[in-house]
C-alpha cells in the first residue's frame, strides 16, 4: 500500500511540475518580460558575469543553505527532482511552443496569452505542492516564510517578487510588463487555488487507502 501511495503521490508531482513548465514555457515564448525570480538570475548572471543557468545553480544552493536553517523539514526529495527536472521539462514544453511564434503575435493577444499562463503557474504550483513530496527551492522560500512570519501567500509572494525585481533591476535585469503582471496576480491566484486543488489531491491520495482498507475488511 505504501509503494502505491508514493506512485500517485510521484504522478501528482509529475503533473504539477509539467503544468508549472508550461506555463514558464508561455512567458518565454511570449517575450513581454520574465518573471521576478527569473530577472533577479539574469541580473545575478550580468553582475557576476555568468551564464544564467550557473546563476540559477548557485543561487538555488544559497537558497537550500537558507531553508536548512529556516525550516529543513520541508526539504524533500522533491525539492532535488525539481532542480534536476524543472529545465529538463522546460525545454520540452518550450520545443513544442516554438513553432507557434508566439513573440510575434500582437501585443494586446500577447497579454491575454500571458494571463492564462498566469492561471496555468498558479494552478500548477498547488498541485505540486499538493504531493507532499516537496517543491523546488526557490518556491520553498515563501512557503517557509509564510509559516515563519504567519503572513498570507499573497502577501509573502508579493513582496519576495517585488524585492527580486527591484534587485533583479539594479544588477542589471531587463524588466517588461510581464513581470509586473507576474507581481499583481501570481500569489492572489495561487493563494485562491491553493485551499481547492488541495482538496481534490488530497481526496486522490486518500483514495487507494480507503478502497485497500475496505478490501482488508471483506477478507477478514
Amino acid at each position: 500500500m505504501k509503494s502505491k501511495q508514493i506512485a500517485k503521490q510521484m504522478m501528482v508531482w509529475f503533473v504539477g511540475l509539467i503544468v508549472i513548465q508550461v506555463g514558464v514555457a508561455l512567458f518565454l515564448s511570449l517575450n513581454l518580460g520574465s518573471d521576478p525570480f527569473t530577472l533577479f538570475t539574469q541580473g545575478v548572471a550580468r553582475a557576476l558575469a555568468v551564464s544564467p543557468g550557473t546563476a540559477n545553480r548557485l543561487l538555488t544552493l544559497i537558497f537550500l543553505g537558507v531553508l536548512f536553517l529556516l525550516d529543513r523539514k520541508q526539504i524533500k526529495i522533491g525539492t532535488f527532482l525539481c532542480i534536476i527536472g524543472a529545465g529538463i521539462a522546460l525545454d520540452g514544453v518550450l520545443k513544442l511552443l516554438n513553432p507557434l511564434a508566439l513573440s510575434s503575435y500582437s501585443l494586446s493577444i500577447k497579454i491575454i496569452i500571458f494571463m492564462m499562463a498566469c492561471v496555468i503557474v498558479s494552478i500548477g504550483f498547488p498541485i505540486l505542492k499538493s504531493s507532499k513530496i516537496g517543491v523546488a527551492p526557490n518556491d520553498l522560500i515563501y512557503l517557509a516564510l509564510v509559516k515563519r512570519l504567519k503572513k498570507s501567500y499573497t502577501i509573502i509572494r508579493m513582496s519576495v517578487d517585488i524585492i527580486y525585481m527591484v534587485l533583479g533591476m539594479s544588477l542589471g535585469g531587463v524588466i517588461g510588463i510581464g513581470t509586473v503582471l507576474c507581481v499583481a496576480f501570481l500569489g492572489p491566484l495561487m493563494d485562491f487555488f491553493f485551499p481547492k486543488i488541495d482538496h481534490l489531491v488530497s481526496g486522490f491520495l486518500k483514495e487507494q487507502g480507503g478502497a485497500d482498507g475496505q478490501s482488508q475488511s471483506g477478507q477478514m
